[in-house]
Parts: structure tokens; C-alpha cells; sequence
């Protein structure tokens, strides 16, 4: 008897988590595991463009717009995707942000709820052999995002997967939530089972947008104390200049559990793959270590890459102001070290640096996680200190961003 086929199929293959997915399931828990991986975007990209492997089993499909209706979702995947029927695993890390940095917090939980419903009820209609379903949240499961009620929400780390929702009206916003309960009921009476992911912050890169990673290992302050982004102080004052750290003394001295990009990928298809029945409807932490590491840690770390010396926040700091305004009033030597490393320069939105200072400014509370659900079903891995920054500053130099430490030197 022919042994049964895994196809793998990614919601948001363009996204810092889907695009770590779709990697990772070429090779990973073994290079032979699943016979095709489908990674899905809204917005185009090629494979040439994507920065993925090279790999015949590795499919891209553009244009699946989950925000429209039910029907136009069905249709959309028919007619891009064959064979959906041989689909067995799908990760859904797709994630819309259309109204992000208003007022209006709770479209975003409508939207993202709704894009969640539609692919559940389309991969449960058209992907027949489905065998298993992740769902990738976060730590605001606990609350540690929602800005507006921070003095309503206790948080008590280490943080558990069983630990209550955050009761109504403080927790309304958090979509997690609805999500989790949508794939609840579609999931009644169904062959197919599906758990929950939760990192926090996550470190990585991807070929549309830099996140986090690129700012926040890359935002510096001199002792002046006015803004400089890191890669440009290093090529304006050379090596061994000294840098303080970016944001606020809670920021710095606060516990959390970084998560790489590779490490949530590798415990999702772990938990789809190895571990089915145990992780069916249960929820798992996941990130880099179950080692807490408050930046204070990191932050030398990182600036050891770029060759810097680091300075930790003041007890007194309260954080940047118009960081952005810094770094748009030095684009001349931004563009002046693309020119001369070879670079690819990057534009950084206004809305990525509300993200970045956001994060910084209300971030300021100890969050780091237990991790003795997701060790108990036998996922191990690990990473030391800062190690899942320096794997995307390597991914950086290799795509052209930032100057190689070799380069640097010469």
C-alpha cells in the first residue's frame, strides 16, 4: 500500500511567520516529509522574488484575498490552487492590519475574525484528506498589547496557555480569541484536528517588509542623546562608538521570550506532524528559550555585531521622541552607504515607526512565558541570547541590506 502524501498548505506565505512556515516545510521535521508546499499571498510575489528555496515541491499562489466573502474566497483558491483536495496540513499566519494606528482597534478584531472564518470554512469545504490545523496567536492571548487597559489587566509571569481570557470590555479587542472559537465550531464533528501557537515578539525577516528585527537592532541613540539608527551611526563614527539603547529603562530591563522566526515555524509543524493527537484543540507557548532575557542582555549582544559598544537606558529614560524625523533628515548617508556597500536600499513607512515605538513605549511590563506544556509533547529546541537576531543580520547581509562584518573592516 502507497504511503499517504502530505501537502502542506500556507495562509500568509508572505508574512515574517508564513514565509518561515512555507521554508521550514521543505526541510523540516524531515527534508521529505510533505510532497508539495503551497504558500498563499494576497499581495504578488514571485517565487524568484521570495527568497525561498529552490525546490519543485515549493508553490506560490497570489491573490487570495480573505477579506472578501465566503463564496469569493472559494472561488479564488479553485481557480489558483489544483489538487486542493490532497491538502493535509495548513498553517493559517495570515494577518490584516488595514486599520491599524487608528482609534478604531475593533475593526481590526472584525477584520482578522473574519479572514480567520473564511479560511477555516474554505479549507474544510475544499481540502477533503485535511488532516491538521494551526492557528498561530500571540502573547496578547494574556493581554500584554492591549495599550488602553493596562491598569485593568494583571499579568503574572510565567505566563500559561491556561491562564484566563482577559474578561470583557478589556479584552474585546483581542481577536485571538474569536478565532480560536470560529475554528471551534467548524471543527465539530470533523476528522481534521488543529491546536494553537502563541510566540511573543517575533524576530525575522521576509522579502516584502522588514520588521522589528531591522529597527530595532538598528535604532541607537549617542550619548547626546539625539536618535541614530545603528547601521548608519557605525558608518558615520566607525567602530567602538558607543550607543545607548533606544528605548525606555522599563523596556530595557524588562523580562520577555524572543521568538525567531524559525524556531515558531519548526514547533508548529513539530506539533502538526509528530505530535497530532497530543496538541489537537490544546494551545502552546513557543519561542526561542524558556530563559527569560530582558534586553539588557540583548542589547550588547547586538551591538557587539555591528562593532559598537552598547549603554544601557537610564533609570530615569522615558524613551525616544521622533526617532522617525532622525532618520528621514539622514537618508543622503543612508544612500550614500547603500552606494558604497552595494546595498539595496530600503524605505521604512511612517506606520512602521508607530509599530516600533509603540512596542518600545508599552512593552514595559516582565511577560516571559512557561514552556512546560510545549516540552512535555517533546519540542526542545532552543536558542541562546540574541542568536535568532544574528541569524536575520547574516539574512540581511546575504539579501544586500546591511554591510557584512567583513565589509566593515576593510
Amino acid at each position: 500500500m502507497a504511503e499517504s502524501k502530505n501537502v502542506a498548505l500556507v495562509f500568509g506565505a508572505s508574512g515574517i511567520s508564513g514565509w518561515a512556515v512555507t521554508k521550514c516545510a521543505l526541510s523540516y521535521p524531515t527534508p521529505t516529509t510533505f510532497d508539495r508546499v503551497i504558500g498563499l499571498t494576497n499581495r504578488p510575489l514571485s517565487l524568484e522574488k521570495s527568497g525561498l528555496p529552490h525546490d519543485p515541491r515549493l508553490e506560490l499562489h497570489s491573490g487570495v484575498n480573505l477579506r472578501g466573502n465566503l463564496d469569493e474566497v472559494l472561488s479564488q483558491l479553485q481557480a489558483k490552487v489544483p489538487d486542493l483536495e490532497d491538502v493535509t496540513h495548513m498553517c493559517y499566519l495570515a494577518y490584516s492590519n488595514a486599520t491599524a494606528y487608528s482609534m478604531d482597534v475593533l475593526a481590526i478584531r472584525d477584520i482578522n475574525a473574519g479572514m480567520t472564518y473564511n479560511a477555516v470554512h474554505t479549507v474544510d469545504q475544499l481540502c477533503k484528506n485535511m488532516k491538521f490545523f494551526v492557528l498561530q496567536t500571540g502573547t496578547n492571548n494574556y493581554g500584554v498589547a492591549v495599550f488602553r487597559f493596562q491598569e485593568h489587566i494583571e499579568i503574572n509571569p510565567p505566563l500559561r496557555e491556561d491562564n484566563p481570557r482577559i474578561p470583557s470590555p478589556w479584552g474585546d479587542e483581542i481577536f485571538y480569541y474569536a478565532q480560536v472559537d470560529l475554528i471551534k465550531e467548524a471543527n465539530k464533528g470533523k476528522s481534521w484536528k488543529w491546536c494553537e501557537a502563541r510566540p511573543d515578539q517575533i524576530i525575522g525577516a521576509y522579502p516584502l517588509f522588514l520588521r522589528l528585527t531591522l529597527l530595532t537592532s538598528s535604532v541607537a541613540r549617542p550619548r547626546s542623546h539625539s536618535h541614530k539608527h545603528d547601521i548608519i551611526y557605525r558608518y558615520l563614527n566607525g567602530p567602538s562608538a558607543t550607543v545607548v539603547f533606544p528605548g525606555p529603562y522599563t523596556n530595557y530591563i524588562h523580562t520577555y521570550t524572543s521568538s525567531s522566526q524559525d524556531i515558531i515555524a519548526r514547533s508548529e509543524l513539530y506539533l502538526s506532524v509528530e505530535k497530532p493527537d497530543q496538541a489537537h484543540e490544546e494551545a502552546f507557548n513557543t519561542a526561542d528559550s524558556a530563559t527569560p532575557a530582558p534586553r539588557s542582555l540583548v542589547w550588547p549582544k547586538m551591538c557587539e555585531y555591528f562593532g559598537l559598544n552598547a549603554e544601557g537606558a537610564c533609570p530615569e529614560d522615558k524613551g525616544w521622541k521622533d526617532i522617525d524625523k532622525w532618520w528621514f533628515a539622514h537618508q543622503d548617508d543612508y544612500k550614500k552607504m547603500c552606494q558604497e556597500y552595494g546595498l539595496r536600499p530600503r524605505e521604512i513607512s511612517g506606520a512602521t515607526w508607530i509599530f516600533l515605538s509603540a512596542g518600545f513605549s508599552f512593552l514595559g511590563r516582565n511577560r516571559e512565558l512557561s514552556f512546560d506544556k510545549i516540552r512535555i509533547v517533546g519540542f526542545t529546541e532552543e536558542y541562546p541570547v540574541a542568536y535568532g537576531y544574528f541569524q536575520v543580520f547574516d539574512h540581511l547581509v546575504r539579501e544586500k541590506i546591511i554591510p557584512s562584518k567583513e565589509a566593515w573592516t576593510k
